[in-house]
């Protein structure tokens, strides 16, 4: 059925679509559309209640607030037509739909390191929605199996024509250049610092080149962020300075980027757990919690040392933020298993007084239990 879907996509999507589509200059214009494009809102629509049932879309109303009001400071003439979601995803990703949905993965957020640097992605896929660059996509089956892939990643079933008309995984060159220029100009306007969008781009492709993330979306890969930077850095050039809203954005989106941390730990990428943590300025946008991630990363790699690595880092989690239960668990059973269980129960008793309710509370009984038994 799929490959059905996907073959009809093709030959559908074949035939080029006029480029000479004037841009939306507010809200009140987007409700004058040609009938092929209501169609393509209709199933963008489809798209969004897809991913809301599958659970995608994060509720969290103090960021999906705050992720709305950058884009209405950005495009303040669509405020109202222009809806930022939050996806739970760690994909380097973010995406527009035709309909004016745009999609920020909590991965991405993640990466950032503060509001400009946010704001230059938000910008850049506003553009997309304002200049109309679904309708105008010439060559839309490229894009179709990749499209296929995510949806498939994301747990939504396949919608239509919907599957090259997003900006998941970028445009035409001329529409990618475009978008960065509109961009540009929307972060002048709302008094961003400019410069920051090279900065966002390169520290993007540093970190999926050093821990070789190949993930199939726009903002993970290489050409095309290498595209951006190019791009951003001719545009700023003469560029001069305005706000970066780093605290506002470290203070804001602080959880996300801990419950970040704990979704790389769970599938395996302590590599770019590593890569952020040991960098002293990157460290020091996290809070303390932080310290424990980075100890999980060193157990997750398990080279030589590593372990050493881990125990230092547990210590430092626990000193620095001793409400924070996970590291009491983390340090006791490494050291229950080195041996050292008389040190090793008072961390499991601390962790479980913590987290009364903790899922594996039985597993760390069991422990306590076996020592018990040992000292009796």
């Amino acid at each position: 059925m799929r490959r059905s879907l996907i073959l009809l996509l093709v030959c559908a999507l074949s035939t080029p679509v006029a480029a000479d589509v004037m841009p939306w200059t507010s809200a009140a214009d987007t409700q004058q559309r040609a009938p092929e494009e209501t169609s393509l809102w209709h199933e963008a629509d489809e798209f969004d209640q897809a991913l809301a049932r599958a659970g995608k879309v994060n509720p969290d109303p103090v960021l999906t607030a705050y992720l709305q009001g950058i884009m209405d400071r950005l495009y303040p003439e669509f405020t109202g037509r222009l809806h930022v979601h939050l996806l739970n995803a760690q994909h380097i990703n973010a995406f527009a739909l035709p309909n004016g949905s745009v999609y920020v993965n909590a991965g991405l957020i993640a990466r950032f390191q503060n509001e400009a640097q946010l704001a230059t992605v938000m910008a850049h896929e506003g553009a997309h929605f304002t200049h109309r660059h679904s309708l105008q996509q010439a060559e839309m089956a490229k894009n179709a199996s990749a499209f296929a892939l995510v949806v498939a990643m994301l747990g939504v079933p396949l919608v239509g024509d919907l599957v090259a008309l997003s900006s998941m995984f970028g445009y035409s060159q001329e529409h990618e250049r475009q978008a960065d220029e509109i961009g540009y100009q929307r972060l002048l306007a709302a008094g961003y610092d400019p410069r920051e969008s090279v900065r966002a781009f390169e520290h993007l492709l540093a970190e999926i080149k050093a821990a070789d993330i190949q993930e199939p979306f726009f903002f993970a890969s290489h050409p095309k962020l290498q595209q951006r930077i190019d791009s951003y850095s001719e545009l700023t050039k003469n560029a001069n300075g305005g706000e970066t809203a780093r605290e506002r954005y470290l203070d804001t989106t602080a959880a996300l980027r801990l419950a970040s941390l704990d979704a790389d730990l769970a599938a395996y990428r302590y590599k770019q757990l590593i890569l952020v943590l040991t960098n002293p300025e990157r460290r020091s946008e996290y809070p303390p919690e932080a310290a424990y991630y980075l100890g999980e990363a060193y157990r997750q790699r398990g080279e030589t040392g590593d372990a050493a690595l881990a125990e230092t880092e547990y210590r430092s989690a626990i000193e620095a933020a001793p409400q924070f239960a996970p590291p009491y668990r983390a340090l006791g059973l490494l050291l229950y298993k080195r041996g050292d269980k008389a040190l090793a129960v008072p961390l499991m008793q601390r962790y479980l007084e913590l987290e009364p309710d903790a899922p594996d509370r039985g597993h760390i009984e069991h422990y306590l239990k076996a020592t018990r038994l040992v000292n009796e």
